[in-house]
This record gives structure tokens, C-alpha cells and sequence, in this order.
């Protein structure tokens, strides 16, 4: 199955990834969608649209903030209210399963900024806190961190990209696999393990957000007169539903 943005490569690595988790029939079908986001269907995806009470975040969620443009347009806006910036989140409105997750991005910049794609369940949805993820810093583009939580134990590494992916799009994945997790770009393997793996189903998220001025040291002060956007051209998932 061909992943749009993803080139050869990638599609080869997802079919065998696909093969590995012995994905078939109506099991692969039930979590498999692509989407380059010529419309935003809220049978599929939900926007988010509250003020957010959070420790980390410097950010109330504002579904204006989400728009078409070349994709799906995330942005980050000053702004009165609960917290200092509106972000944007949107989310599947399903969960799916062990699979291949893949966005296609350009990265928001600006200290204190991060662009996130990854999956999460929590408390919120009935389960235990599990998640993974691509995360972005606005402070240095040339980087990223993945992570995974299992039972709210957070794990993490930083990733070197090589590049910087605030300037063009570039296409991040997600190997999510019964008894391992691997996080590649444009088709390389960056990281791998098999330490603590998610088991609970997850929803896909991408968003983009402020973190709070307590966590500078981690990822920057975001100057609350600034704006900032990060534009996912593509989200793909071959996946299991169940």
C-alpha cells in the first residue's frame, strides 16, 4: 500500500512492518486512513476547543487555529486568556492499534514552541496514561525528541536530524509493533526499542503549543507577542483498529 509523501522507501518499510504485525482483512482496514487534508472531515478528526489547565502548557486550545492551507495549518497565536498563547490540536476520533503511523510536517520555530505528532491515550479516555511521539522544538529545528510513556512513565531521547525541519517538509514514522517501537525519517531508522512498549489502543494527535515558563530550561521562554505555525501535509496510519 502506497503512503502519499512517502516515497518508495517508506511504503516498502511500511508493508513490512504490516506483514510483521500480521495486520489483515478487516483488522488492517479498521486504522488505516491517509489524509492530506484537502478537508477536514469531523467524522474523522476532532478539533480541539477549550481552555487547557496543564502543568507543561502555556496554551488554551482554540479550533480557529486550524486551517487549510497546502495541508493542515496549525498555529500558535498570543492571546488573552487562561494561558498566554492559543494552540492548535486535532486528534482522530478513533483509536487504532499496533501499526505504521507517518506525518508529513514543516515545524513550527520560536522558543518555547513545539509541533507534536504522536499518539495518546490517558485518564481522559478510561485507560492508563501510553503515548508516543515525534516532538519538535521551536528553539532548534535541527533536533527532535521522541518519546513513549507506558503506564505514565515517561522514556525519551534526542534525535540529531540533520537537517532543518522548520525549512521544508519532511516526513516522520512511527513503527508501533507488539514488542518493539522504532521512529524513522524520510525512511531512515533513527531509534529502536523494546523497552516498556504501549499495549493500550492510542489516537493519533498532531498540535502544535507553548510550553510553560517553568520549563524554559527544557525548551525555551516563548515570547507571548510572537505567532508561530507548523503545517502537516500529510497524516498516514496502516494500522490495526482492535
Amino acid at each position: 500500500m502506497h503512503l502519499v509523501g512517502a516515497g518508495m522507501r517508506n511504503s516498502q518499510i511500511a508493508a513490512a512492518a504490516v506483514m510483521t504485525l500480521g495486520i489483515v482483512g478487516d483488522d488492517l482496514f479498521a486504522g488505516t486512513f491517509s489524509d492530506q487534508f484537502q478537508r477536514l472531515d469531523r467524522a474523522e478528526w476532532h478539533v480541539a476547543e477549550y481552555d487547557f489547565y496543564h502543568p507543561m502548557f502555556d496554551t488554551d486550545w482554540r479550533s480557529a487555529n486550524v486551517a487549510l492551507s497546502d495541508g493542515l495549518r496549525l498555529s500558535l497565536l498570543p492571546h488573552d486568556g487562561n494561558n498566554r498563547f492559543s494552540g492548535a490540536s486535532v486528534r482522530r476520533t478513533e483509536p487504532s492499534h499496533f501499526g505504521w503511523y507517518e506525518a508529513t510536517l514543516t515545524a513550527a520555530r520560536g522558543d518555547g514552541v513545539i509541533t507534536g505528532f504522536f499518539l495518546y491515550t490517558g485518564p481522559h479516555y478510561g485507560t492508563q496514561h501510553d503515548e508516543i511521539d515525534w516532538e519538535f522544538f521551536g528553539q532548534d529545528t535541527t533536533t527532535a525528541q521522541i518519546a513513549w510513556f507506558k503506564d505514565g512513565v515517561l522514556r525519551s531521547q534526542k534525535i540529531e536530524l540533520g537537517f532543518d525541519a522548520a525549512d521544508s517538509p519532511n516526513t516522520y514514522a512511527i513503527n508501533w509493533q507488539s514488542d518493539a517501537l522504532e521512529w524513522f525519517v524520510n525512511g531512515a531508522l533513527v531509534f529502536r526499542t523494546t523497552q516498556a512498549v504501549p499495549q493500550t489502543r492510542q489516537m493519533v494527535f498532531a498540535n502544535v503549543w507553548a510550553v510553560a515558563p517553568e520549563l524554559e530550561a527544557w525548551a525555551g521562554l516563548a515570547d507571548p507577542s510572537k505567532a508561530a505555525e507548523a503545517t502537516v501535509h500529510n497524516l498516514s496510519a496502516i494500522s490495526s483498529g482492535n
